[in-house]
């Protein structure tokens, strides 16, 4: 046997193997996710607050962090409001586990899209301004690309959007992350959850979302949880309680010189009261500081798996509560007028609760307000009707003009079909009441131009269906002036940019383009949103009456009961009754359409 000659290690050598053992030997970080974060983290370039993190600024994200750090959880599910640190925790979480427990990590968004939003908006900003963080990154850049980064330490990261089915294949994850879980598709959580299998008991999953609706995805993992609530104590009694809504008290009752809420008085009305002692805390900076010092998280579900962990908290804990209150005023007038879109939004986005989408018929409840006028009358009038005022560039209710021809609010909405157009003339009130003035079948666009004439609906008023017989719609619109209308199935469309945007029922205009025939102005509207109003509003139940005529035909009346509301996959949904026409419900829908675009519904 010849013995092979051994030679010792070079001194370059025995300092890679020493460097590669300590590494493996190095000690776990003995400091919380939060303190290691004060110490490590610089900057939060997409925070409103400048400088280096600070864990009292949203002192909630404390004991979430260490939840998503512990070992003994499998489940960590954030439900929380908007704009309060639900999201900053997993990602500073996952900067503490790149650089102190390095394992492959999976973080999902909605969409690719989003997904590279957040790798380029957040994620990576903020391992920029993480020390430890950004001396893992590699040399080679193209292993640190938005959608998957390799640091030095081996770990990867992924960030990518849940809808992408591919995403959610052949990984296996030992971190997982999901962000606004509540626009999920059905089916994805548990998808994603199945990626951390491989792992065992080193598995983890941290969901984190706004309030959802009852029974999706969300909603029901969530109440697998311990369901943690954060609550402050009362330095007058010693009550531990959290912050509800229903202790917040403000005055809506003051009113301008024009009869509209006066919404400074409003704001400088809110208070909030102990649930036990009725004690008063005043609405500054000061006192919810002092509120969210004395707080911590109290499980409300003892009877969850003990791996299963979960924290919910609300705007009252982190923003002004006079302007909590005039956004809830708001939305509440909203839904006495029929769109409850807002009033939506506050409960899920800023009470960070379940919202219950009502699946009933509405039309089974529903009986038409027969008011005591008849159809057809060319000498339509009605006090209520709105009336555009020249001075204030408003429509104000005809019983306050002195101008006998000014412009009426009626709206003309029509149906097109292959040979025939279902159209309805409809009066609105400014204050959201309308009655029908006169409904029926033509066969061409002249016919509809001469019933638009005789009941005196401006041009810009005529409201058009241009999902049949498009190009010639957009053509005759073009040629007179109409608006081009077509539903979609969006819930909400997008208005203006950045942190400007808004969400409304309907799309910004789109100009479509004829050439020598001229352009056509265009609009998506949401069929759910304004269904939904239409359904409200046929309820009668704020007071701004939805009428029809004493002479209403049976066919129309008939038509307002062909479609129910209905849920698909957890979504709500409007659905035809089997065959039965539905032409003047779609007119219907319009004209609640139109009033949303001239902000008589808001």
């Amino acid at each position: 046997m010849i013995l092979q000659q051994q030679f010792p290690p070079s001194t370059s050598q025995t300092t890679k193997l020493f460097n590669a053992f300590a590494r493996g030997w190095k000690p776990g970080e003995k400091t919380s996710p939060a303190q290691w974060a004060e110490q490590n983290i610089k900057e939060i370039p997409y925070s409103p607050i400048p400088g280096p993190f600070r864990a009292e600024n949203s002192p909630m994200i404390r004991d979430v962090m260490d939840e998503i750090l512990n070992p003994r959880s499998r489940l960590v599910c954030i439900s929380a409001c908007i704009q309060s640190g639900k999201t900053l925790a997993p990602e500073i979480a996952l900067a503490y586990i790149i650089a102190n427990a390095p394992g492959p990590a999976l973080w999902l968004d909605i969409t690719d899209e989003s997904a590279k939003d957040q790798g380029e908006g957040r994620l990576r900003p903020l391992f920029e301004n993480c020390p430890p963080v950004k001396n893992l990154f590699p040399l080679d850049h193209n292993k640190l690309r938005n959608k998957t980064m390799i640091f030095k330490n081996g770990m990867s990261l992924w960030i990518l959007g849940a809808k992408n089915k591919r995403n959610l294949q052949r990984r296996s994850i030992r971190w997982l992350f999901g962000d606004e879980t509540w626009l999920w598709e059905p089916g994805r959580m548990a998808e994603a959850e199945a990626r951390v299998a491989a792992f065992g008991y080193l598995g983890k999953c941290v969901f984190a979302s706004q309030g959802s609706f009852e029974n999706d995805d969300t909603d029901k993992k969530f109440k697998t949880t311990n369901q943690k609530e954060w609550c402050f104590t009362c330095p007058h009694c010693g009550t531990v309680q959290p912050f509800r809504w229903s202790q917040l008290a403000f005055d809506a009752s003051q009113k301008t010189d024009t009869g509209e809420t006066d919404f400074a008085a409003l704001r400088e009305s809110a208070r909030y009261f102990c649930e036990n002692c009725h004690a008063e805390f005043t609405n500054t900076v000061a006192t919810r500081k002092k509120m969210n010092a004395s707080a911590k998280f109290v499980a409300q579900n003892p009877f969850a798996a003990p791996e299963n962990k979960g924290f919910h908290w609300n705007a009252l804990a982190t923003t002004d509560w006079g302007l909590l209150a005039e956004e809830f005023v708001r939305a509440e007038k909203s839904a006495k007028k029929g769109n409850s879109e807002n009033l939506k939004a506050f409960i899920q986005k800023r009470l960070a609760e379940t919202w219950k989408e009502d699946a009933t018929d509405f039309d089974a409840a529903i009986l038409p307000i027969q008011s005591g006028y008849k159809m057809n009358n060319q000498k339509f009038s009605w006090e209520k009707e709105g009336v555009f005022d020249q001075k204030t560039k408003k429509f104000i209710e005809r019983k306050l003009s002195s101008d006998k021809s000014a412009p009426a609010l009626r709206f003309l909405t029509v149906d097109v079909q292959q040979d025939y157009f279902y159209y309805v003339i409809r009066a609105w009130s400014p204050s959201g009441a309308s009655r029908l003035v006169t409904c029926g079948i033509v066969q061409s666009f002249d016919e509809l131009d001469a019933a638009r004439a005789r009941f005196a609906v401006a041009q810009r008023l005529t409201f058009i269906d241009c999902g049949f017989r498009m190009t010639e719609v957009h053509s005759e619109c073009a040629k007179r002036g109409w608006i081009a209308l077509r539903g979609h199935e969006n819930p909400n469309f997008p208005h203006g940019r950045g942190s400007q945007t808004v969400l409304r029922a309907y799309s910004e205009k789109k100009i479509v383009s004829l050439g020598a025939k001229g352009k056509c102005e265009m609009y998506f509207f949401s069929n759910l949103a304004c269904k939904d109003t239409l359904a409200n509003l046929r309820a009668n139940t704020s007071g701004a009456t939805w009428e029809i005529p004493t002479d209403a035909p049976a066919n129309y009346i008939k038509m307002l009961s062909s479609e129910i509301r209905s849920l698909k996959n957890d979504k709500p949904i409007w659905l035809k009754k089997g065959s039965r026409p539905n032409h003047y419900f779609d007119c219907e829908t319009m004209s609640v359409c139109a009033a949303y675009m001239l902000k008589i519904i808001e």
